[in-house]
């Protein structure tokens, strides 16, 4: 009885270790940079001279990081529709790419936040990452996602990246968009005033 009651504790224990995070644990910011904020409010930190918004992703803009120590780039992706210019998403790109410091800041993440969810191996990619969740699920919470990339790729450049995602609130920008645009004609390009054929859509 003793060794069951054991064997029960300790199965509890691992699904609390294992289980999101609350919410009230979450992290608020990274370098200084708080998810929530108004992008008008970091100008010292943002290139707010060149934003766009993303082609494939309309609802969301993104701002390129100015300087930052420890970090070598890094942006932030800003609600364009729900709550304009409110901060969503931070990603950087830590200066120092060793798989030495992906370890440590793992082994630190791990240590405040518990044990995360490893990420899938993109196919031919050297790569690790994790992922922590804050909430109920991913997508109606915040998440942290630690990447170590042994070479550079096509949509990310090697060494380590760090991203928080206010999933929520991107949620909310997409779903607002959509209403915004539900019953619009589909917008048609305007060029080329020509009707377009394979030559067109091969290079020349």
């Amino acid at each position: 009885m003793h060794r069951l009651l054991i064997l029960a504790l300790a199965v509890i224990a691992l699904l609390f270790q294992t289980a999101p995070v609350r919410a009230a644990d979450a992290p608020s910011q990274l370098a200084g940079i708080a998810v929530g904020a108004n992008a008008e409010d970091l100008r010292d930190r943002l290139d707010l001279a060149r934003v766009a918004p993303l082609w494939d992703k309309p609802w969301l803009v993104r701002a390129n990081l100015k300087p930052t120590k420890g970090f070598t780039a890094g942006y932030v992706l800003l609600g364009g529709c729900s709550t304009q210019n409110r901060v969503e998403r931070i990603r950087l790109q830590y200066k120092d790419g060793s798989k030495a410091l992906f370890d440590k800041l793992t082994r630190r993440l791990t240590d405040r936040y518990g044990i995360p969810t490893p990420l899938p191996v993109p196919k031919d990619v050297k790569y690790k990452g994790y992922r922590w969740v804050f909430g109920s699920n991913k997508t109606k919470g915040l998440d942290i996602l630690l990447e170590h990339f042994e070479q550079a790729g096509e949509e990310n450049p090697s060494g380590n990246i760090i991203r928080m995602s206010d999933n929520r609130a991107m949620a909310q920008e997409r779903a607002c968009y959509d209403a915004m645009i539900k019953g619009a004609p589909e917008p048609q390009p305007a060029f080329p005033l020509f009707e377009v054929d394979d030559n067109w859509l091969l290079p020349q």
